[in-house]
């Protein structure tokens, strides 16, 4: 074990060259030891995100076969009235009837596994009686606001021509699981309407419309539907905007929320509703969860459909520094052994001589080769306590930026695009007909969330920062990389070695 002694001696004697070795392999293994733990966390992350950015799968109308169906009936009933289908034609108008969901299958689905939380909606149109009157035009500083962020079809109007009262009937089995409803408002006093609601007339209304009328929470005011019925409503909470998109929108002013039994009595229905939305405990197994509703329901009306554009934004940006990560380490890796390599084939150059006198001692060549791998090896271990050390500030800080470079990048396409999926929470499936003008609301909105607008601050904190921390089999794989680096880097200096006598090395 002689080539051991003569590798410590020969370290400590040449201590700027050691130094300058330790320096080199410092700045490698760093490298390699923040690739490996960013990798590490943001692999972490996505799992995390699972839960953080969430999914949302919606029960709604399929409004495709709906459109058919209507343009079926359009076209039998043309050979009736030519005059009639050319004027339909013309207008491109279908008379369209929306079904509706019967409220107990919406449950049953609500029962399956994966369900953190659902909400129910259904929509109708009032008009006022005493004690209120709607939000005009003139009340607002912009006279063109009403509509111009209504979702889909407005307020609360809706295909076929349904007609609009002075206010939109919001209903709802639980307030707080409304998403919609969430991402946009707040409440400011009072409460959101609950489950125990349910055949009361208890109401939440806007902020600006209870300034107008002069009510508050406890205060009563009546309202009529199209049948005369008259409805005595409560105020238990009253809402406000947190979008500045909609501050100015007379559709949301108008819009009330309550119980599902108020717009089921209004359309002279029981138990019906117009769509459902369950989040998902677990994103990744949505698509499970979705196959498993559509055997409950009618597909030829109905469609159950998943949104995980969040988390699939998430773990794309993710995954897209998880990779990055991974090439760093493979690349600096490579780079490092050659570099390394470079390095000690300029000492053995230097140290020919002696490598000849040992040579013609009868010292083998392995142990030569050993001498050289141990004084290398002794420059590693001082190199991996520094790296181990450095590692995670270095990883904190490339790593948060290229995650902020992902998170921009991920929302630049989200803005030059001019749409988004069409999935069930964005394109007018995944809330009812009428719902309230709502930032996020309709098509395009279902676009901006999936590029991270208008998302959660779940969602939102999912990509905000990467959980870097240094781990015990992180040091263990940087101290098997370092160890590769080092076996590579001297058996290419040692190649010439291998291949000469004493004799040419002392002469050359």
């Amino acid at each position: 074990m002689d080539f051991i002694r003569r590798a410590w001696l020969f370290t400590k004697a040449k201590i700027s060259r050691t130094i300058l070795l330790i320096v080199a392999f410092t700045a490698i293994l760093v490298f390699v030891f923040s690739g490996l733990i960013i990798n590490s966390a943001a692999n972490k992350s996505i799992e995390n995100a699972k839960t953080a950015a969430g999914a949302t799968v919606s029960l709604s109308v399929n409004m495709q076969n709906v459109v058919k169906q209507a343009q079926s009936t359009s076209s039998s009933s043309s050979t009736d009235s030519s005059s009639s289908s050319d004027e339909g034609e013309q207008n491109g108008r279908f008379n369209i009837t929306m079904p509706t969901i019967e409220e107990s299958t919406a449950q049953e689905i609500s029962e399956l596994d994966n369900v953190s939380s659902y909400n129910f909606s259904y929509s109708a149109s009032a008009d006022a009686s005493s004690g209120i009157t709607k939000v005009s035009e003139s009340t607002t500083t912009s006279s063109n606001a009403e509509g111009s962020n209504g979702g889909m079809f407005g307020g609360g109007g809706g295909p076929g021509g349904q007609s609009q009262g002075d206010f939109t009937i919001q209903g709802t089995n639980d307030l707080s699981t409304d998403s919609s409803f969430s991402s946009s408002y707040e409440l400011i006093s009072g409460r959101a309407i609950e489950a125990s609601d349910e055949g009361t007339n208890n109401v939440v209304i806007e902020s600006t419309l209870a300034e107008q009328n002069d009510l508050k929470v406890g205060s009563t005011f009546v309202l009529t539907d199209s049948n005369s019925q008259t409805y005595t409503m409560t105020i238990v909470g009253i809402f406000t905007t947190t979008s500045s998109s909609t501050q100015q929108s007379i559709a949301y002013m108008n819009t009330m929320y309550t119980a599902l039994s108020v717009p089921n009595a209004i359309k002279q229905t029981t138990g019906q509703i117009s769509t459902a939305s369950y989040s998902m405990s677990n994103p990744a197994k949505s698509s499970t969860f979705v196959k498993a509703a559509n055997k409950l329901v009618d597909d030829d009306t109905f469609q159950v459909s998943a949104d995980t554009a969040a988390y699939e934004n998430v773990k794309t940006s993710l995954g897209n520094v998880a990779s990055f990560a991974k090439n760093i380490v493979i690349l600096v890796a490579i780079a490092g052994a050659i570099i390394l390599a470079l390095i000690v084939m300029l000492m053995v150059r230097e140290r020919r001589f002696e490598i000849g006198v040992l040579m013609s001692l009868g010292e083998a060549k392995a142990k030569i080769v050993g001498q050289f791998f141990v004084e290398l090896f002794m420059v590693m271990i001082v190199s991996v306590g520094i790296a181990t050390a450095a590692g995670n500030v270095v990883g904190n800080v490339v790593g948060q930026q290229l995650l902020k470079q992902e998170t921009t990048s991920a929302q630049t396409t989200g803005m030059q695009r001019p749409g988004g999926n069409g999935n069930a929470a964005g394109n007018g499936t995944g809330q009812s007909m009428g719902n309230p003008p709502a930032n996020g609301g309709g098509f395009m909105g279902g676009a901006g969330r999936a590029f991270g607008f208008g998302q959660s601050s779940a969602q939102i904190k999912a990509l905000e920062k990467l959980d870097i921390k240094t781990s015990p089999s992180k040091v263990a794989l940087l101290v098997g990389i370092a160890i590769l680096i080092t076996l590579v880097a001297v058996g290419l200096a040692s190649i010439g070695i291998l291949r000469l006598n004493p004799k040419q090395v002392l002469t050359s």
